[in-house]
């Protein structure tokens, strides 16, 4: 039984789609998420070199956790295997498709996610609520401390783990009620390496490259970098491998 990489693993640099980065995202009136949630969809070029490492890497975890979804529907009562006849397994990530031709467009997406808050079920703290965010890590490796509003269109890294079973430790997860398996990217933390805010244009989009010299701080109106401790909360705190 292959077991779930127990190491954060790190994104090639990507597109940010919809990021919830900054304030949890508490669903629709039609599809609530009452806890809430961060989540962020990378954008990456799977001709890329550096994607096609990444995918290397990921591809078997994904192996993994279809074998272990078949094995826990070879485990459901012959009734249930019957009706649900096979199991089916959610995409490690989807192919983008162009809006008016509907031909792939050579993207491909990665959806990350983060539980905002929840009740810790056992133990001495049985019944209290706990919260936490993702780490924010600027271009220089800075913890922001007073993120802006990080928009779509940003360009970043996002460092993850794998979602893994809790009684076996492998990746991946079934759901005998549907015969759904597939593999959770839970979100850690997020590089922003060229943000996109308030609808504001970037420094590249202005032809700025970087250079030697003045570096954001915190008495800047953005509030974009604090070279200061950030929370204990930060859900990776310095172990995004940026």
């Amino acid at each position: 039984m292959a077991k779930a990489p127990k190491k954060l693993l790190t994104t090639p640099k990507g597109i940010f789609k919809f990021p919830s980065l900054t304030r949890p995202d508490f669903g629709t009136k039609e599809y609530p998420c009452p806890e809430g949630r961060y989540k962020v969809t990378l954008i990456l070029r799977e001709s890329d070199p550096e994607v096609q490492k990444f995918l290397a890497t990921l591809n078997p975890i994904y192996a993994d956790a279809q074998a272990f979804a078949e094995r826990k529907f070879s485990e459901l009562k012959a009734e249930t295997r019957r009706k649900l006849k096979s199991v089916s397994m959610n995409p490690l990530y989807t192919e983008a498709l162009d809006k008016e031709t509907e031909e792939p467009t050579g993207d491909i997406e990665f959806s990350f996610k983060m539980a905002a808050s929840g009740t810790y079920k056992k133990g001495p703290r049985a019944g209290e609520t706990w919260t936490r965010k993702p780490g924010l890590f600027d271009a220089k490796r800075q913890k922001i401390v007073k993120a802006p509003d990080i928009w779509g269109g940003t360009v970043g890294r996002v460092s993850f783990e794998v979602g893994a079973d809790f009684e076996t430790g492998e990746p991946g997860y079934f759901i005998p009620g549907t015969g759904m398996g597939g593999l959770k990217l839970a979100l850690a933390a997020a590089q922003v390496i060229d943000l996109v805010s308030g609808g504001e244009r970037s420094a590249s989009d202005h032809g700025f490259g970087e250079e030697d010299g003045y570096e954001g701080s915190a008495e800047d109106d953005s509030g974009f970098r604090e070279e200061s401790e950030a929370s204990d909360e930060t859900g990776a705190g310095d172990d995004g491998d940026f």
